[in-house]
């Protein structure tokens, strides 16, 4: 059902180009539990125990209820593995009433971190490939 006056999205025209997706690892759903730290804008310390959303090799998709600013420097622990990671704040998402998206990048690339696989494993078990 369409309501009246509301635009249908418009098919791509001819000549019209995919853009294919620019992240430099594949992206995970994963939840995983991180303590983040960082310095509010009066540089005071702060600290709060998050979740992501997604990861990958490059960085992750955080939900803060702390807010942030792009290019602001953070520390992240894993709780999980209890491994430390520097990063920086590359994206403001959605905000929401207590909470915000944060996309996080880190310096160098590390897969590791979030102990990702390194091939996406078919249902089987077998490594796809």
């Amino acid at each position: 059902m369409v309501r009246a006056g509301k635009l249908q999205p418009k098919s791509p025209g001819p000549g019209a180009v995919e853009v294919p997706d620019r992240r430099r690892s594949r992206r995970w759903s994963l939840d995983i539990p991180v303590y983040v730290y960082g310095h509010g804008p009066g540089k005071e310390p702060f600290h709060e125990e998050a979740h992501t959303l997604h990861v990958n090799a490059n960085g992750a998709l955080l939900l803060l209820s702390v807010p942030v600013r792009k290019g602001q420097k953070l520390l992240l622990t894993n709780t999980l593995t209890q491994q430390e990671q520097d990063c920086h704040v590359v994206f403001i998402g959605t905000r929401r009433s207590r909470t915000v998206e944060a996309g996080i990048a880190f310096p160098l690339t590390n897969p590791d971190f979030w102990q990702l696989p390194t091939a996406p494993v078919a249902s089987g078990g077998e490594t796809a490939g």
